[in-house]
């Protein structure tokens, strides 16, 4: 943890711990909740204890975009909210999977090392939470009922 970065051997090692985790993850369950007032809160904070380098502008840059496409009502063309639709765990942790080995892979610049780090912490965080949305998305039986009738129950 004493290790702020290290450049000579090209490995960005300490690059997630250049950006505070505390209000990353506050961020993302923000976004995961739709709270747009608190995550903009929470990014203005990750965005000021970040440093400057090409990882943590990476990293920011995922997070930004995150929000941006959750804030999207015109998700239809949007690859996450369109693959997350079902939310199943075997997508998630796919997702995850493929996101890690890409933050991973010296391959990439740190840039996208740093962004494809943030959308792995997305998908722990994501995979932690267990498929929150499922029970808002199955209707209720009372819905069910009125979906197939006219009358109304007095609930608007």
């Amino acid at each position: 943890m004493s290790q702020k970065r290290t450049r000579s051997n090209g490995v960005d090692s300490g690059g997630p711990n250049l950006i505070p985790q505390v209000p990353v993850n506050k961020f993302l369950e923000y976004v995961e909740t739709r709270a747009w007032t608190d995550a903009e809160k929470e990014l203005d904070i990750i965005r000021q204890k970040s440093d400057n380098s090409q990882w943590s502008r990476g990293y920011v840059k995922a997070l930004e975009g995150l929000m941006l496409t959750y804030r999207n009502n015109d998700d239809k063309y949007i690859f996450l909210p369109k693959v997350l639709a079902n939310r199943t765990e075997d997508t998630i942790s796919n997702l995850k999977k493929e996101f890690s080995e890409f933050a991973a892979n010296e391959l990439h610049g740190e840039y996208d090392r740093g962004y494809f780090k943030a959308l792995d912490d997305y998908f722990t965080l994501l995979g932690n939470m267990k498929n929150p949305r499922a029970s808002v998305q199955t209707p209720p039986p009372e819905q069910v009922t009125l979906d197939q009738s006219t009358t109304s129950t007095g609930q608007g």
